[in-house]
């Protein structure tokens, strides 16, 4: 009962993630114009486990001991997936989204995101991670603030973008839900396991299948979420943008090695720990995102100089 009601929860998340178009580079283009509120909901969303928690009757969840100083690989892998976001137009989540409403070039990203996970392990040697103590209760100095600014910054905008904030708000809660059920729901942590397996030839570790069966609900929600497809007969198959996606997902893949998850792990599940090495990874995905958007922005002006 416990797997379908995850199945179900990770069905909504999909539909949100999809009609809200929940990404972090597209909240860092909404920084850029001056429009932080976006940004701030989706920084929030794991949060929202701490307001959760107390009416479960739980106290604490073993994931929430994973909590680790903010060292200087955080930071490379928070930039280098940052990086691979903004060349791939798309974070972790959007990447599935946009698989889901039929631009089947994101399966180049998926690939290129999982030999980027490989790769790390066979060309680095063993990086090794400082742990810092759990905690078993949320840090309210810093939680009451951050939901208050969030409040008072959906209050101010205007009525049909906080109908948007809404929805991302929803969202957060529904994944802390999931998370309280399946701590290891998410894209980037199923990719990290599986590539921890192939790497390691380990297939008594292999994923259980409930995981790949949450991860198709949230695909089937994000499907019907879409507010229009592309089908398989009218997808154009273009080398040069496979390649493109391919390079950038490998990009975000050794990041994510890098920082312990892509920015869907560190959000929704690293930073609300109030852990040192999630905010480091999160706000260098942050920086790795503005820079590979204005390194974008100088490329094709410099293209459009050349065309004159």
């Amino acid at each position: 009962m416990q797997v379908i009601f995850a199945i179900f929860l990770a069905m909504v998340l999909g539909y949100l993630a999809q009609r809200t178009g929940l990404c972090l580079v597209r909240a860092v283009h909404e920084l850029i114009a001056r429009r932080p509120a976006f940004l701030l909901a989706i920084l929030c969303c794991g949060f929202w486990y701490w307001l959760i928690v107390p009416f479960t009757g739980k106290e604490w969840i073993p994931f929430l001991a994973n909590r680790f100083d903010g060292t200087i690989h955080f930071l490379v892998g928070g930039i280098l997936f940052g990086l691979g976001a903004a060349l791939n137009k798309g974070c972790s989540i959007s990447t599935i989204s946009k698989l889901a409403s039929g631009h089947y070039y994101m399966l180049a990203t998926v690939v290129g995101w999982i030999i980027g996970w490989l790769l790390l392990p066979v060309l680095t040697p063993a990086v090794s991670y400082r742990p810092i103590e759990p905690i078993y209760s949320p840090i309210l100095p810093v939680l009451i603030p951050l939901l208050l600014v969030l409040f008072f910054s959906i209050i101010k905008t205007t009525p049909e973008r906080r109908k948007l904030l809404f929805g991302v708000m929803f969202f957060g809660i529904t994944a802390s839900i999931l998370t309280l059920i399946e701590p290891r729901w998410s894209p980037s942590q199923l990719l990290k396991d599986i590539s921890y397996s192939v790497y390691h030839q380990d297939t008594d570790n292999w994923p259980a299948l409930e995981r790949y069966a949450v991860i198709a609900g949230l695909v089937t929600g994000m499907a019907i979420g879409a507010r229009s497809r592309l089908s398989l007969r009218d997808f154009e198959f273009r080398l040069k943008q496979l390649l493109s996606h391919f390079f950038a997902g490998t990009v975000m893949g050794v990041g994510a090695s890098l920082a312990l998850g892509g920015n869907d792990s560190q959000l929704l599940i690293t930073l609300p720990t109030f852990s040192p090495a999630g905010g480091v990874a999160v706000l260098f995905m942050i920086i790795g995102i503005t820079t590979g958007l204005a390194m974008r922005k100088a490329y094709h002006r410099m293209l459009n100089k050349d065309k004159v």
